[in-house]
C-alpha cells in the first residue's frame, strides 16, 4: 500500500469550508492509501498571539517565539488545529488520531542553530517512526502536529520542515505542501510546473522565491537527496483535482525533482 503525506497550512487550516473540502477528500483517499497529515496553523498562531500583545516576527520564513509565544504555539497547533482536522475526519467515517513531535517522541528537535535568533525553534534531528507505523498498521490515520521534543522542552519546529522529515522517514510514494499559493511562483507570478536544484537555488538568490516558501522548497530537495522521489506544492484546488495530483493523472501546481 502507498505512503503518502499532505502537509497542510495557510488558509487551508481556517477556512472551514477548504478544510472540510480537504478532510472529506482525505477520509475518502485514507481507505485505500496510508495518509500521514502534517499541519500548521500561521494565521490561528497570529491571532492568538495578538492576544498577548506580542507581534509576529520572521527570519528567512521562520518564526521567531519567544517562551511565552511557545506556548501560545503549542496549545493553539497541538490543541485546537489538531483536534479540529481530526474532528472533521472522523466525522467522515476515517478513523483518525491526532498526535503531536512531543508524544513518544515522534519528532526529536534540538535548537535551531546558524539562522539568526529565533528563540524555541528547533530543527528535527530523529524521526520515530515505528509509531506512526503502529497507528497505519492499526487503520488510523495519523494528524501531526510539529511541536517537537527535546530535552525536556517543547520546540516549534517549521510544520514544511516536519513533515518533509516524515516522509523521508516514512519513504513516502508522495509528500505533497498544500500552500495558499499555486506552486513556486518565477519573476512574472506563473506557476512554474518543474523545479530542480539549479534552477531554485537561482531563484532564492534574487529573491524570486522568498518568505514561507524558502524553508518549503530548500526542505522538498533536502528530501529529494535524502531518496524522495515525488515532491508536489501546490494550492487547493478541490478535492478531484487534488486526487489527481496523488494518482500523477494530472499537476496543478509544482513538482520537485
Amino acid at each position: 500500500m502507498k505512503t503518502i503525506v499532505v502537509k497542510i497550512g495557510g488558509s487551508l487550516a481556517v477556512d472551514e469550508a477548504k478544510l472540510l473540502d480537504f478532510a472529506i477528500a482525505a477520509a475518502e483517499i485514507s481507505k485505500e492509501l496510508r495518509l500521514a497529515i502534517v499541519h500548521g496553523g500561521g494565521k490561528d498562531i497570529n491571532a492568538n498571539l495578538a492576544l498577548l500583545n506580542e507581534e509576529p516576527k520572521f527570519i528567512n520564513g521562520l518564526r521567531v517565539t519567544t517562551p511565552a509565544g511557545m506556548d501560545m504555539v503549542e496549545m493553539t497547533l497541538s490543541g485546537r488545529v489538531n483536534k479540529k482536522l481530526v474532528r472533521m475526519l472522523l466525522s467522515n467515517n476515517a478513523m483518525a488520531a491526532g498526535i503531536s513531535g512531543v508524544d513518544a517522541k515522534l519528532l526529536e528537535a534540538k535548537p535551531m542553530q546558524g539562522k539568526g535568533d529565533l528563540g524555541s525553534v528547533g530543527d528535527v534531528v530523529k524521526v520515530n517512526a515505528q509509531i506512526l507505523e503502529a497507528l497505519f498498521a492499526a487503520g488510523i490515520t495519523p494528524v501531526i502536529s510539529p511541536v517537537s521534543y527535546g530535552g525536556g522542552s517543547a520546540w516549534n519546529v517549521n510544520a514544511d520542515t516536519a513533515a518533509s522529515e516524515i516522509a523521508v522517514a516514512l519513504k513516502a510514494d508522495c509528500f505533497v505542501l498544500i500552500s495558499d499559493i499555486s506552486g513556486v511562483l518565477d519573476e512574472n507570478k506563473r506557476v512554474i510546473p518543474h523545479l530542480n536544484r539549479e534552477l531554485a537555488n537561482s531563484l532564492i538568490q534574487s529573491s524570486v522565491i522568498s518568505g514561507g516558501m524558502i524553508p518549503k522548497v530548500q526542505g522538498a530537495l533536502d528530501s529529494i537527496d535524502r531518496g524522495l522521489k515525488s515532491i508536489h506544492i501546490v494550492g487547493w484546488e478541490g478535492a478531484e483535482p487534488f486526487k489527481r495530483q496523488l494518482a500523477g493523472n494530472g499537476n496543478t501546481g509544482t513538482i520537485i525533482g
